[in-house]
Order: C-alpha cells, then structure tokens, then sequence
C-alpha cells in the first residue's frame, strides 16, 4: 500500500493541529489528572489544596451575608457543614471531578481568604464551572 501525501507549509501544520487536537479530545480532555496538584503562585498570593485545618475560615467564608450576597448557595451554619465542604472538594479531586484551591497570602499561608475551583465537569462537553469565593478585607484591591 502507498501514501501519497501532498502538503503545502499550511496544509500540514493545519493537518498537525488537526492530529493534537483530536488526539487532546480523546485522551486527556476527557481524562483530567489532578495528582499531583499543582500549588500556584503570584507576587503576593499562594493557591493550594485545601485541608482539614482550614475549617475556621472556610466556616467564615461560606457562613457570611455580605461575602455571600451574590451566592445561590445557602449560607453554611454549623463548622460541620465546612467539613462537609472539605471532604467534597477532596473527593473531587480524588475522583478527578473537580479542582479546588484555598487562596492565601503569600506571606500567611495557614490564612485562608477565599477559595477558587473549577466543578461540575461535563467532560465529553469539554465544560465546567468556576466559582470562587474572597473575603471582603481582600475584595477590590490589585
């Protein structure tokens, strides 16, 4: 059998991106691995996985009006919902349904300000959802 391909420059760096992106599709946009997780960094704040530790100002964050006042979520009540809150968020990591990070200051990384995630994959739609959550005192500032 013989292949005779015939390519102008465009045609085959066309043909290449064609070959990626579906080889993407069907092998790793559908497949999402979030182990190991990828701890970020800016200037002044550090994004990392959330943990048990972090209950109180998780409980802080998602218990609050004002923070809240433009979530469809119900206000948290008890510190056992933001366990509740915790566990989901690592068995969707886990599970790799789902990513989030808690937001900190560089400089106080126990200090928990807001957390950031990207939830309710679709992945044969290739979509999720990304919400976020930030304490006021950290709200409108560069």
């Amino acid at each position: 059998m013989k292949f005779v391909i015939e390519f102008n420059t465009f045609g085959f760096w066309a043909w290449v991106y064609i070959k990626t992106y579906e080889f993407a599709k069907k092998y790793v946009m559908l497949t999402p691995n979030f182990i190991p997780f990828p701890t970020l960094e800016t200037e002044r704040l550090l994004m990392r996985r959330i943990h048990v530790d972090d209950i109180e100002e998780i409980f802080i964050l998602r218990s609050d009006p004002i923070i809240n006042k433009n979530s469809l979520r119900p206000l948290i009540t008890k510190k056992e919902e933001a366990l509740e809150f915790i566990q989901k968020v690592e068995t969707a990591l886990i599970q790799n349904e789902g990513i989030a990070w808690v937001i900190c200051e560089i400089d106080k990384p126990k200090r928990v300000i807001g957390h950031i995630g990207i939830w309710r994959l679709i992945k044969e739609h290739y979509r999720g959802e990304i919400g976020y959550i930030l304490h006021n005192n950290f709200q409108g500032k560069e």
